[in-house]
């Protein structure tokens, strides 16, 4: 079975904040997401008001040998053109699909994208045993599995795990400067960071791979080394 790692960064939308939760006040949609952090006292929005505005994807051969990595729909680039390659190249996709955290904000957000922009993707939604249902062998998402399920909260996320498994992690960029480097038009680093995690999760699913007995060492140095060649190319 082949493998398709993907992370996806977001935006927020300041004007469906405004009309939604402050229908009757009349403010800007910048006062609206000021008040609507301040009330909330959270610096994490509701997905529901999440845009995807850059979808990386690492393909990976049923060896775990990864191939490309690629940022979605750079050639024709809008937001709904993003979403609808996304979902396209989804719903005629076989193998597995590799998230961190994916089950409770990346596939959240790219469905609500889906009804946004009028997109079918009926394998996805409608097919059983799809990816969409939590024990599939069509998803794996790497914090499930770690967290065993939920059972433990891993402080530190993915950037800790990284650099536990020799990784860079984060580094400079994180999500939460995503919003800051949108409105300033920096969208080649956001999809330059959005790759870069791409990659570095390709190694964290090696590393569990190894851990779970589908790897072996000889195949899992293979794949590593075949990981490491796109790292270089982001240095």
């Amino acid at each position: 079975m082949a493998f398709a790692v993907f992370d996806i960064e977001t935006r927020i939308d300041k004007s469906l904040l405004n009309r939604a939760f402050y229908p009757n006040e009349v403010i800007d949609d910048e006062e609206a997401y000021r008040r609507f952090r301040e009330e909330s006292r959270s610096d994490f929005a509701p997905i529901s008001i999440h845009v995807p505005i850059s979808i990386a994807v690492g393909d990976l051969d049923e060896n775990y040998i990864l191939r490309s990595v690629e940022s979605l729909a750079l050639a024709d680039y809008s937001e709904e053109n993003l979403v609808r390659e996304f979902w396209a190249r989804v719903d005629r996709f076989k193998g597995c699909l590799v998230t961190f955290n994916g089950r409770h904000f990346d596939l959240p957000v790219l469905e609500l994208a889906a009804l946004r922009y009028e997109i079918a993707a009926p394998n996805y939604f409608v097919e059983p045993g799809s990816v969409r249902y939590r024990y599939s062998d069509r998803h794996l998402d790497l914090y499930e599995f770690i967290s065993n399920y939920g059972a433990v909260r891993l402080r530190g996320g993915l950037d800790l795990l990284l650099k536990m498994i020799g990784m860079p992690g984060k580094g400079a960029i994180d999500g939460a400067r995503i919003q800051e480097l949108y409105e300033a038009g920096r969208m080649d680093e956001i999809h330059r960071y959005c790759r870069f995690d791409v990659i570095q999760t390709c190694f964290l699913l090696l590393r569990v791979e190894l851990m779970r007995g589908r790897l072996g060492p000889t195949a899992y140095e293979a794949a590593r080394e075949a990981a490491a060649r796109f790292m270089n190319e982001l240095a």
